[in-house]
């Protein structure tokens, strides 16, 4: 600054530009942003824009004095290459993690399926078994366990003591889980069997 107060040069472009002055970088601006966003579209396509803006907004906070034109123009062309890296590594990353998502959602869905199909075939069974107990427990235990009655009522309705109801739950309970861990023992192997042929 002061040889050129002694020699009474004025300030350069670039000069004006490192020192802040809005018509120096509006003058940049409208030199440079065509090849800028020129780059930016052929890497990043729509986000060119949003790119060559925020290139040129580092320009203007950093007030870095440039060698030269050339020298300015290498740096903001690896600044918009650089942005426009960082961007397509960011959508390539977002991309990666839906595909995660998407993977953990579908592995999600096959299990509630699966989990469905066990459940229905276990509830198919169990209403089997609970038919073929006999007559007089599987009264008695379709009006503890589906209807939901207390041993009272159950002696009321049927006529019967209580302690005979609670007998007859405990004979069918005791027929169903041996019943039932034979069923459940079988289920296991198939749907091993299943998802590993």
């Amino acid at each position: 600054m002061i040889l050129k107060a002694l020699f009474n040069e004025e300030p350069t472009l670039l000069q004006q530009l490192a020192d802040g002055q809005t018509t120096a970088f509006t003058a940049i601006y409208n030199q440079y942003y065509p090849e800028l966003y020129y780059l930016a579209k052929r890497l990043a396509a729509d986000a060119a824009p949003d790119i060559v803006a925020e290139v040129f907004i580092q320009l203007w906070t950093q007030r870095k004095l440039f060698e030269n034109d050339r020298h300015l123009l290498a740096y903001l062309r690896v600044m918009t290459r650089n942005a426009c890296y960082d961007l397509l590594k960011k959508q390539q990353r977002d991309m990666q993690h839906m595909r995660a998502l998407l993977h953990i959602s579908e592995q999600e869905h096959e299990d509630q399926y699966f989990r469905e199909i066990i459940e229905g075939r276990l509830f198919t069974l169990i209403r089997a078994e609970i038919d073929q107990l006999p007559p007089h427990i599987r009264e008695v235990f379709k009006l503890a366990y589906i209807d939901g009655l207390k041993n009272a009522e159950i002696a009321r309705q049927l006529n019967m003591k209580d302690a005979s109801v609670r007998v007859r739950k405990a004979e069918a309970l005791k027929i169903l889980r041996a019943t039932l861990y034979r069923t459940e023992l079988i289920i296991i192997i198939k749907m091993a069997v299943w998802v590993n042929p």
